[in-house]
């Protein structure tokens, strides 16, 4: 059984490992979930208790019968809880989504001073779920397994922008993209701006795809080798050199966001333009890491 007071209030390492935060990061949430998402202790729970067991089954994805051990609560209780903590949270998305900061002529960061206007990057990803056996079909993935498309959108900091969840596992991420940017809740792309995105989006205005260098075969013959390299890489050194300079580039960032209205794009249609920009752009980062070498 888990004591409440020795897991919030005296050890950080403890907080951090059974919660996936330190106790002064756990308590201002507590504050927030309770001023602001309305969050109240019940006569036998503490709102610090709900959020424990909540988090507790987040961090570590653990079953209802084993939080209901560790806090010594019925299964019906951690469960009642946890769902209404997910709502607290849930009303807090104004306060934690950011708004993006493009990119310009002052960024210090190489790595994203050829994308002037760029808002950050996006990309689709499966989460499995549990659905009924007559939704199956829909919600099975190309790789087998049942699954919604979620949508992530972030910003050079890797802080979410926007989220857009529900999407059948079976939906191409073009068809979710396309979702969100006519939706009410939409995702806003101003004129002038984009987000970096794979080739499994259209390369047009508002979001950029890379360019294919190479043919089929080769292409391929480059896939694996990646794949071998990355396994020597993580064998041979005690520290991936990609991660030292994530590590270092997120340090040097700041947290400036930035509020406007402005016109946003709300279809995808490749053009002859936008293509042409892309190659440019591609060109000219090949040609100045060429002069490098």
């Amino acid at each position: 059984m888990w004591n409440m007071h020795d897991l919030v209030m005296v050890s950080n390492d403890d907080c951090k490992d059974q919660l996936q935060m330190d106790r002064s990061s756990f308590h201002k949430l507590c504050g927030l979930v309770k001023t602001i998402g309305g969050l109240k202790s019940s006569r036998n729970i503490s709102v610090e208790e709900k959020m424990a067991m909540f988090f507790s089954i987040l961090a570590h994805h653990t079953k209802n019968r084993c939080v209901k051990f560790c806090f010594k609560r019925s299964g019906q209780t951690v469960s009642k809880h946890f769902h209404h903590v997910l709502n607290c949270i849930l009303r807090l998305q104004y306060l934690f989504l950011v708004t993006p900061q493009p990119v310009d002529e002052t960024i210090s960061d190489t790595r994203w001073g050829k994308f002037q206007g760029c808002l950050g990057a996006l990309d689709g990803t499966y989460i499995d779920v549990h659905v009924p056996a007559t939704d199956k079909g829909r919600y099975r993935n190309r790789k087998g397994y049942c699954s919604v498309n979620v949508l992530g959108v972030c910003d050079m900091n890797m802080r979410f922008i926007y989220i857009l969840t529900g999407w059948e596992g079976s939906a191409a991420d073009s068809r979710v993209l396309r979702d969100a940017i006519h939706r009410n809740n939409r995702l806003h792309v101003p004129r002038g701006n984009y987000y970096l995105c794979d080739n499994g989006y259209p390369n047009c205005e508002g979001f950029l795809t890379p360019p294919s260098w190479y043919l089929i075969k080769t292409a391929n013959k480059i896939i694996v080798a990646y794949c071998l390299l990355h396994n020597y890489i993580r064998r041979e050194m005690d520290v991936d050199p990609l991660e030292r300079s994530l590590d270092e580039y997120m340090s040097t960032q700041s947290d400036e966001e930035l509020v406007d209205e402005v016109e946003v794009i709300e279809s995808l249609e490749t053009t002859t333009e936008w293509n042409t920009w892309r190659d440019t752009v591609a060109h000219n980062m090949f040609n100045e890491w060429n002069l490098t070498i």
